[in-house]
């Protein structure tokens, strides 16, 4: 049985370290240290802090994985690495055998937000890759892959959290012995590069394709606003729909009118309210086809 040092931090590694607990593969996890988060600034576990404490395995936490001495003292045979947050240095990933598992189909979609990029960009399938560690970013030898198509009203939440349940299979598929080593194709490299706010900020001037996969890609987060009935909403789910008017005009059948279609609202979050739908947050608001969304500032 294949011994794995298991390094991670964030959620989209939980299916997989939970898998590798269950057949009593992993001997240690090695995560970032705990953070002040919430209101209260109370010091927080990463998700595979918390998860590693919940199945009592043993976890090092650490701002410096590089620096970190007490990974030289355990025995085991393969590290795998998972949305991890901190760069390997060369002479660790030289000295173990280090793979990492990756959400996209490498060599599209290297870098930091590889989901809410294929969304964004509609594509068609995405998947997870498993990769050897390397020097440039996302660049190592793919040793197994696994597709899936993206649904067509799929946001980047619901797709992290599927991507995230065939972490399991391909990595046990790894650590078993399949390992394609294939390079990866320098000429169909794309880059998904990290997000801010400021990505979020829409265009109502543009295509409703382009606003719809902009609204499902960046939510939960960094997430899309509208101020609708002069309420600030997190846009949590739009679909392009066809319509005509001027960009944020709400028009018949309560779609926001684009520069060149429209969008319909499947669901939103007003500020100090709760997740629902478009028919749910019109109720008892005085939103009628004529009114004007804006962009907040």
């Amino acid at each position: 049985m294949t011994r794995v040092l298991f390094v991670g931090s964030g959620a989209f590694g939980e299916p997989t370290l939970k898998a590798l607990a269950g057949r009593g593969q992993c001997v240690c996890v090695v995560t970032g240290t705990d953070k002040k988060a919430g209101r209260k600034q109370k010091l927080t576990p990463t998700p595979i802090g918390a998860c590693a404490e919940a199945l009592g395995l043993p976890c090092i936490k650490t701002d410096n994985i590089n620096a970190e001495h007490r990974i030289h003292e355990i025995e085991f045979d393969t590290m795998v690495v998972i949305a991890f947050g901190q760069k390997l240095s060369d002479e660790l990933i030289e000295k173990y055998d280090a793979v990492n598992l990756h959400a996209s189909l490498l060599p599209r979609w290297r870098g930091a937000a590889p989901i809410h990029a294929a969304i964004m960009h509609g594509d068609s399938e995405t998947g997870v890759s498993v990769i050897t560690l390397a020097s440039t970013m996302d660049g190592g030898l793919v040793l197994a892959s696994t597709s899936t198509a993206i649904g067509v009203e799929e946001t980047t939440g619901d797709l992290h959290d599927r991507l995230a349940q065939m972490g399991p299979e391909v990595i046990e598929r790894v650590l078993q012995g399949e390992r394609l080593n294939a390079i990866q194709d320098e000429s169909q490299v794309t880059y998904a590069s990290k997000l801010s706010r400021k990505d979020a900020v829409l265009d109502l001037s543009l295509n409703s394709e382009v606003i719809a996969r902009q609204i499902r890609g960046l939510s939960p987060w960094p997430s899309c606003h509208l101020i609708i009935g002069g309420v600030d909403c997190k846009l949590l789910n739009a679909k392009a729909v066809s319509g005509t008017g001027t960009a944020g005009e709400i028009i018949d059948g309560h779609a926001i009118a684009c520069g060149e279609g429209a969008i319909e609202i499947a669901e939103l979050k007003p500020s100090g309210g709760k997740a629902m739908g478009w028919q749910e947050f019109c109720n008892g608001r005085s939103i009628k086809v004529g009114d004007f969304c804006e962009v907040p500032t």
